[in-house]
This record gives structure tokens, C-alpha cells and sequence, in this order.
């Protein structure tokens, strides 16, 4: 087991020093930002490596930077170019000492020397012996310094996945099953209520205004008689028509003698219309002392066309406030939802207390008003456990060497879906991309010592590559990879997947 501390480029020696003696486990990778600048000298390398071996703890860097990388190489570091690699490999630290590192030798080695005698030919060999040694020691130097170093990054293409799978949100289960591919859920519900017109577009005549005439009425009587306002008379034949007058009249003593009178129709329209003498009978106490007769045909009642609201209207309004009220209880239950939540398309369901029209069937209105009360039900599924769900699913469809990336992973729930009891059963689409895994390790040693060309045809041949790899050795105008594979620093990254 090994344990992952992010450096910030701002840390100290003393807060390192600190991580490390707070550190759990004995294997510990360090991940180094660039511009740390307590690592950026050999003395705080150095400082590092004693606070390691004091800690008894194993020490790895994780570092892009090449001139970290080559100076803590120097002091026995494990050197990675990633987390992934430095959990993937068995490492310890060098057996290289503190005083081990770049420097001269303690001067009272020298003094021992110089006060051992020797014969006059072994001193000549001890010589000549120290002189090798020193000359190999800076021809190492020359060589660690001079020798080339590479950067390779690579853009591994990512390939597209994608599958659909039926799942089951149920309410009833506290966790996953993925035999029965059910998730888990929650109720959830809200009250809502809507209001909504709509324009009629029936039409129907209606009686418009009522019929009007004259009317004669008679005297039976030896006195005078009079006809007050209002007084009703009718038709005898058939259903009756009615009139009233519309002035009052005296009708003038002696029997048979006559007097006019105006009438109007009690119902407006056409029914009014009768032909003379039709109008015979008068309403009450009259009838006994008087007699009616209309010598004209009465006229003017006539019909209009109005608009009037038909069942349809009601039904056509009624399913289009209920869509509108959907839609805003959708909106306000996703507002619901927790971060790991999501509303499967149609599990959102209407519950219509109750609905009031303004108008009635046949009723003339030029618009049609409807309010309804009701209350929006939906399920809250786990977002997570159709995430594995899924998740399953693409990795079935991997080809071998390849993962599948965690930011590429999508799923969308498809229209269609139908509760059954408490559980709403629908269809989830899943999609994500896989992208092939790079042993970045294995891949600097194969492109030891080739050149710059020949290094790029070689990863484009073996790595599916979203793009041309980027090669960069120094120093400037080398155009050959180092020959030691720790020169070489190999950066994969994935092909970035389009955004949510």
C-alpha cells in the first residue's frame, strides 16, 4: 500500500518534514508541482532524504519538471510520471547515503592517506588508482550533464461506447439489485395549480331581439275600461306565444268600443313572428271584460350568430392545461432532486383534484377559462446506482488494454416509461469512450536511442493516438532519444471527451 500526498508549490522543507512524520503507511509518493521550490536545490533533496531515512520511510516522486527529476535521481528517489505508475510498480529509494551525493570527500580522509606509508610502487598504483576513480567520478558528472533528455506527450484516443438497458426505479428497495437491475428511489410531490383560456371557435344563431306589433283590444262592457303596462296577452294556437303591452290604454266606455295597444314579445327571436289574428287571449282579470285581436302580423324578431363553447372546447383546454401543468411540476420536482438524483423522463404523473370551468356546453362565450388544482408525483432515482449500472454495461464492450474514462460517462433516461405499482420502469441510455492504457515505463525504454521521427512512428503504430505525439529532447537541435529510458518522460492524457 502506498500513500498520496499533493505537494502546493508553496511548501517548506519544515511542512514536508511534517507530512512525512504524519504519514501512515511506509511507502510514500510525493506529487510535485512545478515551481516547488524547496526541492529545486540539492540541499533540500538532500533534507528530504534524511527526513526520509529518520522517518523510516520510503520516499517516491511524482514530477514532470526535468531538472527535478535528474537531481533527485541523484539521491536515490523512485522517479514516476504519475500516480497510476507509481502504484502499479514495486520501488524502494537507492542505496545512496546523504554523503554519498555530489561533493569532495571529507578532508581527513585525505590526512589518513597521506599518513599511511606505502612503498614508493604501491603509492604510484594508489595513485593512479584515486586519479581513475576522480576522472570516472567527473565523466559521469560531464555525462549526466551533458546527456540529452526527452519530453514525450501523448493523446491516446478515446473510442465511444454506447448501450441502453431497462431498468426498474423502485421505492421500495434500500439498495441496488443488479439481477433484476433495479435502483433505488424516493417519492416525491408537489402541489400545483393552473390556470388556462381558449378561444371558441362554434358558432350557433341565438334569438337577438324580440318580435314587436299591435294589438286591439275590445270592450265587453258598458264602462270605461283601462289597459295597464305590461298586460299579458297570447296565441291560442299550439305551444302559446306570449306578448306584453308596452303602454297602458284606456279602453273607452260602451261595449265594442276598441283601442290600440302596443306589445312586444316576451322571447326574443323569430318565435315572436306570428300572423295576424293570431294573438286572442289575454292573461287575468281581463279576459272577462275585454277581447284581444292583432290585425297585423308582429315582426322584427330575429336571430344573431354568437360563439359557443362545445364539450370538445372542454376537453381540448382541460388536456392542454393538464400538458402545462406537467411541464412546471417536472421543473419544480427536479428542483427537489439531490446531487445524486435524477427524474426519469415520464415518471411525472398529474393528480387532478379538481376542475373549474367558467362556461357550461352551449353556453356563448367568446373564451373558455379553466383552473385546475392538482398535485405533481415523480420518482427521485439514484443517480449512482445507474451509474454502475451502466458503468457495467460499457466495460462489457472494452476491447482488452483499454478502461473506460470516469468524465465520459453518460446516461439519459428515454421516453416511454410506465409505472408498475410503485416502480416505474423505463429505458436508460449510456454512453462513454474508452481509452487504451499506457505502460508509460515500458514505452521510454522502447524509445531508447531512436530518432525523433522514428519515435513517433513507433507510438502512432502502437498507440491509438488522438493526435501526432509532441517530442521535445534537449538540448536544442538533438534529434535522437536519450539512451538511458530515466531521461525519457513519458506524459499520457486521454483525448478530452465532449462536454455535458
Amino acid at each position: 500500500m502506498q500513500q498520496i500526498i499533493q505537494l502546493d508549490a508553496d511548501d517548506d522543507l519544515p511542512s514536508i518534514r511534517s507530512h512525512l512524520d504524519a504519514a501512515e503507511l511506509s511507502h510514500v509518493v510525493l506529487v510535485v508541482p512545478r515551481g516547488t521550490r524547496a526541492l529545486e536545490s540539492d540541499s533540500g533533496l538532500q533534507m528530504l532524504r534524511r527526513a526520509a531515512e529518520d522517518t523510516g520511510t520510503e520516499v517516491a516522486l511524482v514530477t514532470r519538471d526535468l531538472d527535478a527529476r535528474e537531481r533527485a535521481a541523484r539521491y536515490g528517489f523512485p522517479l514516476f510520471d504519475s500516480v497510476a505508475q507509481a502504484q502499479m510498480t514495486r520501488w524502494r529509494m537507492d542505496a545512496v547515503g546523504i554523503e554519498d551525493s555530489p561533493g569532495p570527500p571529507p578532508p581527513s580522509l585525505w590526512a589518513s592517506a597521506a599518513n599511511v606509508r606505502l612503498p614508493s610502487g604501491m603509492r604510484q598504483i594508489v595513485t593512479l588508482v584515486v586519479v581513475a576513480v576522480a576522472l570516472t567520478f567527473c565523466l559521469c558528472l560531464a555525462a549526466i550533464a551533458f546527456v540529452p533528455a526527452a519530453n514525450v506527450h501523448i493523446v491516446a484516443a478515446s473510442a465511444p461506447l454506447s448501450a441502453s438497458i431497462e431498468v426498474v426505479a423502485d421505492p421500495t428497495i434500500a439498495q441496488m439489485n443488479a439481477t433484476t437491475r433495479s435502483i433505488t428511489a424516493r417519492r416525491i410531490t408537489r402541489e400545483i395549480s393552473g390556470t388556462a383560456q381558449l378561444k371558441t371557435t362554434t358558432e350557433k344563431s341565438v334569438p337577438n331581439a324580440p318580435s314587436t306589433g299591435t294589438v286591439f283590444f275590445s270592450n265587453l262592457r258598458a264602462e270605461q275600461t283601462l289597459i295597464p303596462l305590461g298586460t299579458i296577452v297570447k296565441t291560442s294556437a299550439g305551444i302559446p306565444i306570449r306578448f306584453s303591452t308596452t303602454a297602458t290604454a284606456t279602453l273607452p266606455a260602451g261595449i265594442n268600443s276598441r283601442v290600440e295597444a302596443p306589445i312586444q314579445a316576451l322571447d326574443p327571436g323569430p318565435v315572436g313572428n306570428v300572423k295576424e289574428l293570431a294573438i286572442n287571449q289575454i292573461e287575468g282579470a281581463l279576459a272577462i271584460s275585454t277581447r284581444v285581436i292583432n290585425t297585423k302580423p308582429t315582426v322584427s324578431g330575429s336571430l344573431k350568430p354568437v360563439k359557443v363553447v362545445t364539450e370538445d372546447d372542454r376537453k381540448k383546454l382541460q388536456s392542454q392545461l393538464l400538458d402545462q401543468i406537467k411541464r412546471q411540476g417536472t421543473i419544480l420536482l427536479q428542483q427537489m432532486l439531490k446531487d445524486n438524483e435524477f427524474l426519469p423522463a415520464d415518471s411525472v404523473i398529474i393528480d387532478a383534484s379538481d376542475s373549474i370551468f367558467d362556461h357550461a356546453t352551449d353556453e356563448p362565450a367568446d373564451v373558455l377559462n379553466l383552473h385546475i388544482n392538482a398535485v405533481a408525483i415523480g420518482l427521485a432515482a439514484s443517480t449512482d446506482d445507474a451509474d454502475s449500472l451502466a458503468r457495467s454495461l460499457l466495460e462489457k464492450q472494452l476491447k482488452p488494454g483499454y478502461s473506460l474514462l470516469d468524465d465520459g460517462l453518460r446516461i439519459q433516461s428515454l421516453s416511454g416509461g410506465k409505472y408498475e405499482g410503485t416502480a416505474f420502469r423505463f429505458t436508460l441510455a449510456a454512453s462513454g469512450y474508452g481509452t487504451p492504457q499506457v505502460d508509460a515505463g515500458s514505452l521510454s525504454r522502447d524509445l531508447q536511442g531512436k530518432s525523433a521521427e522514428a519515435a513517433a512512428a513507433y507510438i502512432t503504430d502502437t498507440i491509438p493516438v488522438a493526435e501526432p505525439p509532441d517530442i521535445r529532447i534537449t538540448p536544442a537541435g538533438w534529434n535522437r532519444m536519450p539512451w538511458f529510458n530515466f531521461r525519457i518522460a513519458v506524459f499520457v492524457e486521454p483525448q478530452p471527451v465532449p462536454a455535458k
